[in-house]
């Protein structure tokens, strides 16, 4: 029988010194969201529990490309614990098909776990504790590159390309501008009933931070773009849903 706790503590000691925002805590509540969601969806816990604490040891953020396309880490740690061939090519398939880059390039989960465990992922970059690991992010960043938390003479680049979002040190890649390029998109992508009902109170608890940054520091401007975003992203994701129905 595969051994959670294990599993659990290899993870731990993997991602201890993470100060990026993608360190244990995060794996932990990731891991209790997707078992929320299995319970829900009636989805196989075992296999949504193992991707939902594997799912970041081999994140390209932390490893590089090379090796996160490798998955070197979460096959190691599911080959010494004993986990089933079947089960750990599951995991990996569900692994090497979440994040929002693979998700720019139209990259989804296909099996319901995949999903659960995807939507689980999107929903801890969400609502207050996703403010506060963007922070934790943009802070890392700004003592590695000195990039600024926040300039209000650079704007967004909500429409980047793949390649332009992965690069490590992009000059108006800021705390807030953070929120435009991907947060403010991630409750128009979450697949599964339960974390979409989530992910809209989620949303709205990260625009009502922005309305009052913005309005404390009188940035009419700021909040004028933040309210024409809104309406675009609303129009896309309904023109979306519309192609959808016609083709299916």
């Amino acid at each position: 029988m595969t051994d959670m706790q294990k599993i659990a503590a290899d993870v731990r000691a993997l991602m201890t010194t993470d100060k990026s925002g993608h360190g244990f805590d995060h794996v932990e509540r990731v891991c209790r969201l997707a078992q929320k969601l299995a319970m829900v969806e009636k989805a196989d816990e075992q296999t949504v529990t193992l991707a939902a604490l594997l799912h970041d040891c081999d994140d390209y953020k932390l490893v590089g490309e090379e090796a996160a396309a490798k998955m070197t880490n979460a096959r190691r740690i599911m080959a010494a614990n004993g986990v089933a061939e079947e089960r750990q090519q599951e995991v990996l398939e569900i692994i090497a098909s979440m994040g929002y880059s693979k998700c720019m390039r139209g990259i989804r989960p296909r099996t319901l776990a995949g999903k659960i465990v995807s939507d689980a992922d999107m929903l801890d970059a969400m609502g207050a504790c996703g403010i506060v690991r963007c922070l934790q992010f943009a802070l890392d960043r700004c003592n590695k590159f000195g990039a600024p938390v926040f300039d209000a003479a650079t704007l967004p680049d909500p429409d980047m390309s793949v390649e332009e979002y992965k690069k490590p040190n992009r000059k108006n890649d800021n705390f807030i501008n953070h929120f435009f390029e991907k947060l403010l998109k991630l409750h128009h992508l979450l697949l599964t009933p339960a974390a979409r009902e989530e992910g809209e109170k989620r949303h709205r608890l990260m625009v009502a931070f922005l309305r009052g940054f913005f309005a404390e520091q009188e940035l009419d401007d700021w909040l004028a773009y933040l309210e024409n975003f809104l309406r675009e992203e609303d129009a896309r994701a309904a023109g979306n849903a519309a192609d959808g129905r016609q083709s299916a």
